[in-house]
């Protein structure tokens, strides 16, 4: 009989029940066992951004004085802030400087340049941009076009990876479109995007794309890891050595969701990582029924199995229970389009350990949200 695990009665569980999306206010906590040194040093956090300005959407903004006042905490907080590719290559390896930090901001809206760009110039902090080429080509207002896209790779900060052509939700079926097309299509947005950005901004485009609107499927995935290419999801959570190399998990900061404790703990997060999983699924197509529970086995790291728990996605505690090495967890019901569940776990030396799974659903049509 698998026997339940405690809840986890945390200052971040209140903070999971107060929230629609998952909010990151939890305290300093102490694991069973003292993480080594070179495991503290094995991981690295990737924060992400959309636009840095004072008005738009709020889920896809923060206000410059905020986003200043994140670089100056990660200069205060002796952070390394490190170009994408040195951290992503660094966590493979397990081998990062303590603190180790890196910006991305997906999209290419022009408020990067003219808000954000300064202030990382000023300090002289690398960043990367993942941009969606078809807006760009189209000369669509709100982004960045080639020369201003040139203008930052000139200034040596700037790194640039894939977005996609068209930033669509690759996995949604188009009317008359079967799996093998769909999968062509997906084929042709990636690598398509990623030798357009090639041609225009040369050596300063690095092998990874940006999942848009952070969905995927084990295809994309399986296309992604033919190539070569990183994948970097929207889930929240650190990169490690174990990380999956095509759904790397980043910090989403937006207005609501960008305050210095937010900051704060995202930044002191460990990796948490299913090492194998019962059931590998991540989008289910039409007629595909959505999986009750999801079993996984984590990989043993710094943090105290006694103190995981997992959420919806709207805070909602989930219930779960233990089979020798397994963690079952009890899903909810799946919708149409993104669902996520979120674990955590306390980790030695404070923070959290933290892992972020998704699933994408499709309606009967095999499309979620029309374009």
């Amino acid at each position: 009989m698998a026997r339940r695990l405690a809840a986890f009665r945390s200052p971040l569980r209140r903070c999971l029940l107060g929230l629609s999306l998952l909010c990151l206010a939890a305290g300093p906590a102490t694991a069973s066992s003292d993480a080594t040194a070179d495991t503290a040093a094995a991981h690295g956090v990737i924060l992400l951004y959309h636009r840095i300005a004072a008005e738009g959407p709020g889920s896809t903004r923060v206000a410059p004085a905020r986003f200043e006042a994140h670089l100056d905490a990660l200069l205060d907080g002796d952070y390394r802030v490190l170009p994408l590719a040195e951290l992503l290559a660094g966590a493979r390896a397990g081998n990062l400087p303590p603190r180790a930090v890196a910006l991305t901001f997906d999209d290419a809206y022009r408020s990067i340049l003219a808000n954000a760009f300064p202030l990382l110039a000023e300090r002289r902090l690398p960043f990367t941009v993942f941009v969606a080429t078809g807006p760009v080509d189209e000369g669509f207002g709100s982004y960045l076009d080639w020369d201003a896209l040139r203008q930052l790779a000139d200034s040596g900060l700037a790194t640039f990876g894939g977005h996609s052509v068209s930033h669509g939700h690759l996995e949604a079926r188009r009317d008359g479109e079967d799996d093998a097309g769909r999968r062509s299509r997906v084929r042709r947005e990636i690598l398509d995007s990623l030798a357009r950005l090639r041609a225009e901004l040369g050596d300063a485009v690095i092998d990874a794309h940006a999942h848009p609107y952070g969905e995927y499927s084990r295809a994309t995935e399986a296309l992604l890891a033919a190539e070569g290419l990183w994948g970097l999801a929207q889930q929240s959570g650190a990169v490690g050595p174990e990380s999956r190399a095509t759904r790397v998990p980043r910090f989403p900061l937006y207005h609501g969701a960008d305050g210095d404790e937010r900051l704060r703990t995202a930044l002191a997060a460990r990796p948490l990582e299913p090492g194998d999983e019962a059931d590998p699924r991540v989008f289910l197509p039409p007629g595909e029924a959505s999986p009750q529970h999801w079993r996984f086995r984590p990989v043993p790291g710094a943090w105290r199995e006694q103190g995981l728990a997992c959420y919806g996605a709207d805070g909602t505690p989930l219930a779960l229970a233990r089979d020798g090495a397994w963690i079952e967890v009890t899903l909810p019901a799946f919708r149409p389009g993104r669902n996520k569940v979120n674990c955590t776990a306390p980790a030695s030396g404070g923070g959290h350990a933290w892992l972020s799974r998704l699933w994408v659903r499709a309606d009967e049509a095999g499309t979620w949200l029309r374009e």
